[in-house]
């Protein structure tokens, strides 16, 4: 199969990989972003998105989610594309440039932007009793359209389950809800329009409740100290995300523990590999959004200029252009 070719590829769709994609490609280069989980966000997608942020300039106090929005505004009319499910893992020369492999394919560019943060956010596996028995489970966001019409159960009170269980009703799917708490998290419009299906008897919520154990047919449950029957055709258990930067660490970067070391602008000991945001050693522990904004601006315009020696690695202002 033949790769798949952009000027730029970027590691990474949270701030730092997202911001990095949006100045290469404004400076009109074609840049592809590799994102392991099932949509764009990094950290802020998937541990938090329902907090709120105050350090991004521009946005203060604005909620995790409605940042990576904003970010994702941003790209509108540039050669962008983000390619989530796709896991970047082994990195090898090709021509002057490099090619990425994914268990998606193989992907090529003039130049990479390392902005893998934590690492891959992967989901917690289902560690529930009988799981192995029922013939759907899984562990992250699923495609709604593909289960309409289908009973689901979501299991888990993260911000994804909510927004599952409305967006799964929306596609036409029957949804049991369910944590081992009361309450769920989640943005405060997402939460009152979950109470108001429950209450108009779209959907049913049992919380608190314990999950026993996974059936063939559903599940097995306790509410009120009462066992109780959830059937289900496809079960969701929403336990979070874990870092894991075993995917890259096998990149020649010279790795200090999780960090890559970089030079001026991002550079590493690969000649056209550009580390930025968490990842990036001369950030230290300040892993704060505003740095990660800062480096991949850099980084995005040095790999710009690599990539097209024309390009001067200054932008201009952007007041100055269309």
């Amino acid at each position: 199969m033949t790769p798949q070719h952009s000027d730029i590829l970027v590691i990474g769709a949270g701030p730092a990989g997202l911001h990095a994609a949006f100045y290469a490609a404004w400076r009109g280069l074609s840049v592809r972003v590799l994102e392991a989980r099932a949509e764009a966000g990094g950290q802020l997608g998937a541990l938090y998105p329902d907090k709120r942020v105050y350090d991004v300039p521009g946005l203060p106090g604005a909620r995790a989610a409605e940042v990576i929005q904003h970010l994702l505004r941003q790209l509108d009319g540039l050669d962008t594309e983000v390619r989530v499910n796709t896991v970047a893992r082994s990195l090898k020369r090709a021509g002057s440039g490099w090619r990425v492999g994914t268990d998606q394919g193989s992907f090529t560019a003039g130049a990479v932007i390392l902005a893998a943060g934590l690492g891959a956010l992967l989901p917690r596996a289902a560690r529930v009793p009988g799981v192995d028995s029922h013939p759907d489970v899984r562990t992250d966001l699923p495609d709604p359209a593909g289960l309409g019409g289908r009973r689901v159960l979501i299991v888990g009170g993260v911000p994804q389950a909510a927004r599952a269980a409305l967006d799964l009703l929306e596609a036409g799917a029957t949804v049991t809800l369910t944590h081992s708490r009361a309450l769920f998290r989640g943005d405060p419009a997402s939460l009152a329009r979950l109470e108001t299906a429950r209450a108009a008897g779209q959907l049913e919520v049992l919380a608190p409740a314990r999950l026993l154990g996974l059936t063939p047919h559903g599940a097995q449950l306790e509410v009120n100290s009462e066992r109780r029957t959830a059937g289900a055709d496809t079960v969701l258990i929403l336990g979070g995300y874990l870092p894991d930067l075993s995917p890259v660490q096998a990149w020649p970067l010279d790795w200090r523990g999780e960090y890559v070391p970089d030079g001026p602008g991002g550079c590493t000991a690969l000649d056209g590999v550009w580390a930025v945001g968490d990842v990036a050693q001369s950030g230290g522990e300040f892993k704060l959004i505003s740095l990660a904004f800062a480096q991949a601006a850099v980084a995005a315009n040095h790999a710009a200029h690599h990539v097209q020696p024309e390009l001067r690695v200054r932008p201009g202002h952007s007041s100055e252009k269309r």
